[in-house]
């Protein structure tokens, strides 16, 4: 039973957790960006993770194509994003990928990890006029700065322990 990580990054955040993760299962595995997908046949494994980074409260657009291109495979998520994990956003973003992942698959479970803002994210954000939903406030810049150390050792080891527990056990 072979498990395939695909991941999707723009800061970094979303590959080094999903390299942690592949380093931490003991299976059969694979592991490839996103863009370097086109030739994986699915049908090749069992169980599948796509790790994302959050775009406009859901994953982002190439892994979303890419769960287009699956049909009744076990999936599991790996999302990163800059909101606090207390924030209403987060549990938003997690729905969100829940139900992409069930739409035509089996989803078992999946995990939000915090991260750093992309400096290209920064920039755009930057350039919103006062008001515009997505401005830079000082509200936004204290959260930005809470990210920036983040994924942290502890949330590697969050993400380690929690797909272990989940595909190591299962599969043997």
């Amino acid at each position: 039973m072979k498990t395939l990580i695909v991941y999707s990054t723009i800061s970094g955040n979303t590959k080094a957790v999903c390299e942690r993760i592949y380093n931490a299962l003991n299976v059969e595995k694979e592991i490839i960006n996103v863009k370097d997908s086109k030739n994986i046949k699915p049908s090749d494994y069992e169980n599948i993770i796509i790790g994302f980074w959050c775009d406009k409260g859901t994953m982002d657009k190439d892994s979303i194509d890419f769960l287009k291109t699956l049909n009744n495979k076990n999936l599991y998520f790996l999302g990163t994003l800059g909101a606090r994990p207390d924030s209403e956003h987060w549990n938003d973003v997690f729905e969100n990928a829940k139900k992409l992942c069930s739409e035509n698959n089996i989803f078992k479970d999946g995990l939000l990890i915090w991260g750093r803002i992309s400096k290209e994210m920064m920039d755009v954000m930057k350039k919103f006029p006062a008001g515009h939903p997505h401005a830079v406030t000082p509200e936004r810049l204290a959260r930005w700065e809470a990210a920036s150390t983040h994924p942290d050792e502890n949330d590697f080891k969050k993400a380690e322990e929690f797909f272990s527990d989940l595909l190591n056990k299962i599969l043997y």
